[in-house]
This record gives structure tokens, sequence and C-alpha cells, in this order.
């Protein structure tokens, strides 16, 4: 019986991610790409925070798009004394007068990047406003991907999924192995449950829908701006999309420090706002086979089926980056997949206990739905 149960979990692990990896095919391969009849004009602000890996390369992606239509770039900067002015400010003059470099304006909320997007949209020509991370690569045919989804009815917003390269350092490594299996739940969230989790890595939002929740200003004093975006538009009658081919988020040198952080305030974000978050231990290898352990060690199939769950993690984690990345991770990076699944748990547990969360230099407290108090 107990070992009827153990192979049960294995198998239905293995059917999430079989349904999570079907879901990703679908998406990038047969969701409908007809051309709107005319393509909008639109403006991509870009915030920049510090020399982020190959930003020089990651901007010189938004340069080259392939878009019919007529588009604008803003790069966004704090002050002069930030570390990417001086880089921000010549590739500005090197491809104006596409390109424009916009200090902000003030500080109105706790959230720094909404900050950045309040002055940036309010110098942005055009109806429809479109963003990605500075640490962001995009493919060319990005902006026609928004404006293809965003001409649907009632579509008021269109983001990617996304996913990590570049590893170069452990820490980059992990990170970007986790990125890797975020991707498929954001697809089947949006695919299969028809739930759109905004992630702000890369959006579009048309200015209407913007204005209809208050503008960026609405945002200002939140952690998660992206997720209580997207609740609002639904509450006011907008629909969300994810577009079929992911954005890349560019990581090389980050350390072990920096992994556990991003993933120890992502699980403290997802605590606070989505009720789901109780589930996610179901489909991490490490707790199945945990509890396989504990409940049936002194069986030699135990032992298998747990070896069996990290394969699966690890066929899985491959198979993900070699369809939404173009190509997989080297063998001595795979070998982390074990110990991230391992850490990601600690993370994601961890998380359950975290309100507080260090930017920029500033200490926030982080309340109900992730509000920000100093």
């Amino acid at each position: 019986m107990l070992f009827f149960i153990g192979v049960t979990a294995v198998v239905a692990m293995w059917l999430v991610l079989l349904i999570e990896m079907g879901s990703v095919v679908y998406l990038m391969m047969f969701r409908t790409r007809e051309n709107p009849a005319t393509w909008p004009s639109i403006s991509l602000v870009k915030p920049l925070a510090g020399l982020d890996d190959d930003l020089e390369l990651n901007l010189q992606s938004h340069v080259v798009l392939d878009y019919p239509g007529e588009w604008e770039i803003l790069l966004g900067v704090r002050s002069e004394q930030d570390p990417a002015y001086a880089l921000a400010k010549a590739f500005a003059e090197k491809h104006a007068p596409l390109v424009r470099l916009v200090l902000q304006e003030g500080e109105p909320g706790l959230n720094p990047k909404v900050n950045q997007l309040i002055t940036l949209t309010k110098h942005a020509r055009f109806e429809i406003i479109a963003l990605t991370d500075s640490n962001v690569r995009v493919s060319p045919t990005w902006l026609r991907e928004h404006a293809v989804f965003l001409a649907r009815p009632k579509m008021g917003l269109t983001s990617h999924g996304f996913v990590g390269v570049g590893e170069a350092t452990i820490g980059s490594a992990l990170d970007n192995l986790t990125l890797t299996n975020f991707y498929p739940n954001l697809v089947v969230a949006d695919v299969v449950l028809r739930v759109t989790q905004i992630v702000s890595k890369s959006l579009a939002i048309k200015r209407e829908a913007l204005e209809a929740v208050g503008g960026w200003l609405a945002f200002k004093d939140l952690l998660a701006e992206d997720q209580r975006l997207g609740r609002q538009l639904a509450e006011k009658g907008y629909r969300s999309a994810i577009c079929p081919t992911p954005v890349h988020n560019v990581q090389r040198s980050q350390s072990f420090g920096y992994f556990w952080g991003r993933h120890t305030r992502w699980a403290m974000i997802r605590f606070k706002v989505l009720p789901a978050v109780w589930l996610e231990p179901v489909i991490n290898p490490l707790f199945v086979s945990v509890v396989l352990m504990l409940t049936n060690g002194e069986h030699q199939w135990a032992w298998w089926l747990m070896l069996a769950c990290w394969l699966v993690s690890i066929v899985f984690t491959q198979a993900t980056a070699v369809l939404a990345r173009g190509y997989g991770f080297a063998p001595k990076w795979l070998l982390l997949v074990p110990l991230r699944d391992v850490v990601y748990f600690a993370a994601w547990v961890r998380g359950f206990f975290l309100n507080e969360v260090t930017w920029r230099g500033n200490k926030l407290r982080v309340g109900k739905n992730t509000l920000l108090s100093k």
C-alpha cells in the first residue's frame, strides 16, 4: 500500500510537469498571432538602477526591434549619481532621436521602480506604455507580440514570461535554473487556468487602462505593484494575456546571497497575495522525496523513488530551458538542480516569516498585500 502511494505521488508530479510542458508548447507554437488592422505607436520605458550584467547589450536589443509602427525609448535613472547614468546618457546620444534619457522627478512613493515609471510615463508620447527591467533582453518580435494581443477586445495589458540566461557563477546558475522553472507556472496559469499572473519584467499597457486604475501613483507604496495592477485591471473589466516568446533575464555574476535574497523576497510576496502558495511544495521534488523517505526510508523502493524525483526535476528543467531559451544548461549546472530544490524550499519557508525588505539601502516593512512602510 505504501509503495502504491509513493508511486502515485511520483506519477502525479510527472503529470503536473507534463501539463506545464504541454502548455508551454501550446503558447509558443499555437497561440494565434494575427496582425492588427493598424500598428499602434508605443512608448517603451526602461527604468535603470545600477550597472546590470551586459546592460548595453540589453538596451541594444530594444533598438533593433522588427516593428512596423512608431516607437520611442525612454531610459530612466534616479539621478546623475546612479552608476548607470553615464552609460545611459551615451546610449541615448548614440541612438537619438529614438532614445531619450529622463531623470526622475521627485520621490512620491516607497517603491523606487514605480517612482521612475511615474516620471517616464509623464514624458512618454504614445498611447501604449511598454516596459522591461534593465536586466531584460528582448527578441526582435517583442513589440509586435504586444501590439497583436493588445488589439484584442477588452485587452488592457500584455506581458511576457521570462527565463534566466548567461549563468557564469553558482549564484547566477541557481537563479537561472529557478527562473526557468517559473516560466511554465506562469504559462499554465494563463493557458489552463485563464488567470494571468502579471510580472513587470516585461509588459505593455494601454494608457486608458492605466489611467482607469489610478495610474502608477496608485501603486507607489506597494512591493508587488505588478500583481495589484493585474487585479485592479480585471476589476475594471480589462483582460490580460501572456505573449508567446519569453524574454531573457540576463544574469552572469550574481552571488549565492543574491539568489537567496531574491527568492525569499518573492516567496514573501506570494504568501501575502496568492492563497495557492501553500500548494507549491507539492510539485517540489525535494518535498515529495523527503515525505517518501520519512515514511518509508527502510524500504529500498523509497530510495529509487527519491532518485526518480530528482531525475524528473533535472529533465524538466533542461527541457524547459531548451524550449524557452533555445538551448539547455551545461551539465555542471544541471548537477546543481537538487541543491536548487533544497535551497528554494528553504527560501519558501523563510518567506513565510519575512516581513521586511532592504531595497536600495532602505529597510522597509512589508504589510498586507505588500503595502510598504518605513
